[in-house]
């Protein structure tokens, strides 16, 4: 008997689901470099003084010759979402992965800075949260100290307190290996949600950097100093949107619920390779 090809109705939900974009594809990438911040000195003759436009930021434990030394960053996600809005559509986007890079023209082991603040560059463990508080002010102070909280509402290490009260998520605990002067280091950070939501939202992401042991001693270059600065660098991909996901879930119930009319038959192994390939089946007679 002669074959004669018969047109199921699926077609064109499998046409759809072949236009169907991919997700995960067409990652692209912002590094935000515009941030504000100061290192806070726990010494009790520094504890009220800011040290915003000090050039670095600075971590060491608590028993640093010293003492401990912890910092406060801030950047401004404000542009790197409008790209991703402007290339994916408003809402048609995820964060889906957050890098940090740190760099320091005192990156080498052993390294005395010159400001007696600092004790000798050394490799350790330094601990991150993500702040809930964005209204902290970062002050201009310079590397030997300004006035600070409570005196003013530039930051300070007295003013600790107050950055943690509305709320904060850790981040983890990373190594620091000193890499060599003015290297990149870069540290992968979780998809915390509040973190990612802040990134997302377009506005201010605040981080707090801490010691995790009494060896560590950390200096990194901060906005004020001329060259490589922090970079928090956001990474975005596509999601479908909804209307996309029903039409999708269609297109799948569509081909397992073809009907064959009497006197017809599936060629035999066509719904296999239309799953696995993305074809629709023909049906012969």
């Amino acid at each position: 008997m002669k074959m004669k090809l018969f047109k199921i109705s699926s077609l064109p939900i499998c046409a759809a689901i072949l236009a169907l974009p991919v997700a995960g594809f067409g990652q692209t990438s912002y590094t935000v470099a515009n941030s504000v911040g100061s290192f806070l000195a726990a010494s009790s003759s520094l504890a009220d003084m800011n040290f915003g436009s000090a050039g670095t930021f600075a971590l060491a434990g608590a028993s640093a010759p010293n003492g401990q030394l912890d910092t406060v960053l801030m950047f401004d996600t404000t542009a790197a979402a409008s790209q991703f809005n402007s290339y994916y559509g408003a809402g048609n986007w995820t964060i889906t992965g957050l890098t940090l890079g740190l760099a320091s023209n005192f990156g080498v082991q052993g390294d005395p800075p010159p400001n007696d603040i600092f004790s000798a560059i050394n490799g350790g463990s330094f601990g991150i949260d993500w702040l809930a508080n964005n209204s902290w002010v970062a002050g201009s102070g310079g590397g030997m100290g300004g006035t600070g909280y409570p005196n003013n509402t530039s930051v300070s290490y007295d003013d600790i307190p107050n950055l943690f009260a509305n709320g904060s998520d850790s981040l983890g605990t990373f190594t620091y290996t000193p890499p060599g002067n003015n290297v990149y280091v870069n540290y992968s950070l979780p998809l915390d949600g509040n973190l990612v939501n802040g990134a997302a939202a377009g506005g201010d992401v605040s981080l707090f950097f801490y010691a995790a042991d009494n060896q560590i001693s950390y200096l990194f270059n901060n906005n004020h100093f001329g060259s490589n600065h922090p970079d928090l660098i956001l990474y975005a991909s596509p999601v479908p949107e909804p209307a996309t996901l029903a039409l999708l879930a269609a297109g799948f119930a569509g081909l397992l619920t073809v009907t064959v009319p009497n006197g017809y038959r599936v060629r035999p192994g066509s719904l296999g390779r239309s799953a696995a390939f993305g074809f629709c089946p023909r049906v012969y007679s």
